[in-house]
């Protein structure tokens, strides 16, 4: 699977909240890397056209995204 196509795109309160580090209980996956973060990772933001949004680790591992290692990828 293609990463820029798994998961769903963030809308502008996903993207909000995203920057902000606020957290939201969902998993940010980053299609470039292949990583996924948890909310707060103090890793740099990525851009959004980049960014994909699962409701849980174990989706965003199904669809080929690995933890990141600053934050664990947790959620």
């Amino acid at each position: 699977m293609k990463l820029h196509l798994a998961g769903r795109s963030p809308t502008d309160d996903d993207w909000a909240s995203f920057i902000g580090r606020q957290p939201t209980g969902r998993v940010w996956a980053v299609a470039t890397t292949g990583i996924h973060c948890r909310d707060g990772c103090p890793a740099r933001p990525c851009l959004r056209q980049n960014l994909r949004v699962f409701d849980t680790r174990a989706l965003a591992e199904a669809a080929g995204f690995r933890a990141c290692k600053r934050c664990g990828g947790g959620a």
